[in-house]
């Protein structure tokens, strides 16, 4: 009977020590055991991009929707903490399926570690953080040359925060984001060398470009196109490929700017039935005047932007920017109805207003105005959108030099056109330093309800002797 009667008190006690040994457990595990990452935010086809002596951007996809930041720093504990290109730019953390982080204001050929966050966890290369180490200084960039475009979906709406990765044979691979008017621009003067010790050095009228855009679960589209006729490249359609390459050879631009002015109305109808011009986009010579780039209130990360936009073609423009001092120039529509123009000097930090206007065929001005911000050169680490490539502030890892590898180096190093689209796979190397409050009451509950159980076991036998 007495053996009887210590049961219950027995099987508390060990009920009690279940539960100490379980909170034990979970709480070692307990943030891995009730906040496993989804295979949805893990991320992928990781590339690294933009590798400059101050700057390189990490950009990634997820399945879902999430948040994504990057830690990193020149040593292990890695005590920096970048957010999303478009997070800097509205000063709010928002979800998204592309990911693109750009750091500044890094030194010179040195080397960095980091790990990429998704969500509430952190990801790595096989327990070892990535690493790549910027260039060295170089002189002064070349003139300004931009490549631009605009990305639309297949209902020809324009995509926003779509990835277009450029790569240009023996150069860095670069990249950049859609804007919300499906509008990208990616300044090929500043691409540096395959092994980053200088400028790309490119023919700015034959070197061919491999375009990839990704635009997570809108799709994807590829384009090869030419440096000739890519500012601005035809309108990318996501879920199609493209070969611009024989656009430019249609007609050769003198020639088409001398047809187009010189033509009546019966020789440009003869001109776009020619089947030599219909490759060209039709009505180029009525496009509207329109400024591109930098859209209205953008703010932009570079004092000497590219300012872009369309007018009819074969027109000159007067373009004038003010705000404190003035600037002015004219620059003549080419026959496709696009133009663009920089500043003579590096503008001043502050609001901008970029004024274009021609005289149409009755005299009448038409014009097109509207207010920029120039951000303060490092003061901050807003992206550039024109003169440099966008991002904010974080360091990423270089792709590895095939295309077809599937493990990613813990230092990988910088190759030359197909590195753009280089993947590289991540871990899973655990949490951000807050902590998890949810396991710490679960646990907590639970050994609570164990001892009143046991007490209670114990209360009852006791009263039914």
């Amino acid at each position: 009977m007495k053996k009887i009667k210590r049961l219950p008190t027995l099987l508390g006690l060990l009920l009690v020590l279940g539960a100490i040994a379980g909170g034990v457990v979970l709480i070692k595990n307990g943030p891995d055991f009730f906040l496993k990452a989804s295979p949805t935010l893990t991320p992928n086809q990781i590339k690294i991009t933009n590798i400059t002596d101050t700057s390189f951007t990490v950009s990634w996809l997820t399945e879902d929707k999430t948040s994504g930041f990057v830690k990193y720093g020149a040593e292990q504990n890695l005590s920096f903490t970048a957010a999303d290109d478009r997070d800097q730019l509205s000063g709010k953390t928002d979800n998204f399926n592309t990911h693109h982080i750009t750091l500044k204001n890094l030194k010179a050929n040195t080397a960095y570690l980091f790990k990429i966050g998704s969500g509430n966890k952190i990801f790595d290369s096989n327990d070892q953080p990535y690493q790549v180490t910027t260039a060295k200084t170089a002189k002064s960039p070349p003139a300004n040359d931009v490549a631009y475009g605009t990305i639309v979906d297949q209902n020809s709406q324009p995509v926003e925060g779509a990835i277009v990765y450029l790569s240009l044979a023996n150069a860095s691979p670069t990249s950049t984001l859609s804007k919300a008017s499906g509008s990208w621009v990616i300044p090929l003067n500043l691409i540096r060398s395959a092994d980053l010790s200088d400028w790309a050095n490119y023919d700015k009228e034959a070197s061919i470009e491999e375009i990839f855009i990704q635009a997570g679960s809108l799709g994807t589209a590829t384009v090869v196109a030419t440096t000739k006729n890519d500012s601005p490249m035809p309108k990318i359609t996501l879920g199609q490929s493209f070969d611009f390459r024989k656009i430019a050879e249609v007609i050769p631009e003198e020639e088409k700017i001398k047809m187009e002015n010189q033509a009546t109305e019966s020789s440009k109808f003869a001109l776009e039935a020619s089947p030599s011009a219909s490759s060209t986009p039709a009505a180029t010579a009525d496009k509207e005047l329109k400024i591109i780039n930098p859209e209205k209130d953008e703010k932009v990360n570079t004092q000497k932007p590219e300012i872009l936009g369309t007018a009819p073609a074969g027109k000159t423009l007067t373009i004038t920017v003010q705000s404190p001092a003035t600037y002015s120039g004219t620059v003549k529509v080419d026959s496709q109805g696009n133009w663009k123009w920089s500043p003579p000097v590096n503008l001043e930090p502050g609001e901008h207003t970029v004024t274009v206007s021609y005289l149409d065929e009755n005299g009448q001005k038409q014009t097109a105005s509207h207010t920029f911000l120039v951000l303060a050169a490092g003061t901050n680490e807003l992206p550039s959108i024109v003169a440099t490539p966008s991002g904010s502030a974080t360091p990423s890892p270089t792709p590895t030099a095939s295309p077809s590898s599937q493990t990613a180096s813990p230092s990988p190093t910088p190759t030359s056109t197909t590195s753009g689209r280089v993947s590289m796979p991540s871990t899973e190397g655990g949490v951000p330093d807050s902590g998890y409050l949810t396991p710490t009451f679960l646990i907590f509950i639970m050994g609570c309800s164990l001892i009143f159980l046991g007490l209670f076991l114990k209360i009852k036998f006791k009263e039914s002797f």
